[in-house]
């Protein structure tokens, strides 16, 4: 299986950490967050940080962008304190939000709070007025989109001319175990029910999962890693939770939260239908790049499944 990450261990991190600060720094410790960054929290004068390592800084710049538009008590976003450059790569530094991951409660009353406090946080962001203006698709570093609507965007994710980690990724049909014929009649299917989406767009984080929703046990203290972040449909996160972790039923949580402040979410089930066929058939050309043939019968499997629903 193939990894797309920079080669780096605690050690080095620390190094390049002391030449940053004249201060030495402490503490420092590996985070697994994401697939083309590396992650490492420290300490430094008393204070907690993050810090990403990674080969462009698009993705920094717009984190720093989302944090000074969106960031208040009702979405807890950790503020990018600094970005800049080494040999070889880019780095960015956040302040560390209090607690843990989500993902790493195990005391099931706390996670149902969690949960349901998240739910809230989650409506808010659903709810926040966006400019029509400002179009559909992933959010680039000078805050321009790409698309005049959601399903030009979904059309536009899969598009092999793209630049990146899917660069004329179709060539994996031919060049891998990817599956066209599946990979097709997933991808209609999830563009019919694409008809349901909204005219609207709406803040999207894009990578939402509990591995990325922070809490100190009490509360959501932030919610991190916003470099997938777009404008579009926010259903498109519940299903990305959904996709890993059907029984916690989040989206129903977040429907719920929706109906106590007097409105539905239109059109919930053939929405939430919709990414999840996305997040299936996206995963089918993921793992076929990475070779990684057991994941792949696994979301195969799960695409089949979707399309007989």
């Amino acid at each position: 299986m193939q990894s797309f990450k920079l080669h780096m261990d605690v050690y080095e991190a620390t190094s390049k950490l002391n030449d940053l600060f004249k201060e030495p720094v402490s503490n420092v410790a590996a985070i697994e967050m994401g697939e083309l960054s590396r992650v490492f929290s420290f300490s430094h004068l008393q204070k907690e940080y993050v810090i990403h390592f990674k080969n462009d800084r698009e993705s920094f710049d717009k984190a720093k962008y989302i944090y000074e538009k969106y960031s208040s008590p009702s979405l807890p976003i950790p503020k990018v304190v600094k970005i800049g450059s080494l040999p070889d790569m880019y780095y960015a530094i956040s302040e560390k939000a209090a607690g843990k991951p989500t993902s790493d409660w195990d005391e099931e009353n706390k996670v149902e709070a969690i949960l349901n406090q998240l739910a809230i946080h989650f409506t808010y962001m659903s709810q926040i007025p966006i400019d029509p203006a400002v179009g559909f698709g992933t959010i680039t570093a000078n805050q321009e989109t790409g698309q005049r609507n959601w399903q030009e965007t979904l059309v536009h994710f899969f598009d092999p001319a793209q630049e990146g980690f899917h660069h004329n990724w179709t060539r994996l049909y031919a060049d891998s175990f990817l599956e066209e014929t599946l990979f097709t009649e997933g991808f209609d299917k999830m563009m019919a029910l694409a008809d349901y989406s909204p005219s609207e767009p709406h803040l999207v984080h894009g990578d939402f999962h509990l591995g990325n929703m922070l809490s100190d046990g009490q509360r959501v203290t932030g919610i991190v890693d916003w470099e997938m972040a777009m404008y579009g449909d926010f259903m498109f996160d519940l299903a990305g939770l959904h996709f890993w972790a059907p029984q916690l039923e989040f989206p129903q949580r977040v429907r719920k939260s929706w109906i106590e402040g007097g409105k539905d979410i239109p059109y919930f089930e053939e929405r939430l239908h919709c990414y999840l066929l996305f997040k299936g058939i996206d995963g089918l050309r993921f793992y076929a790049k990475k070779n990684d043939k057991d994941a792949y019968d696994y979301m195969r499997g799960r695409v089949i499944d979707l399309l007989k629903e």
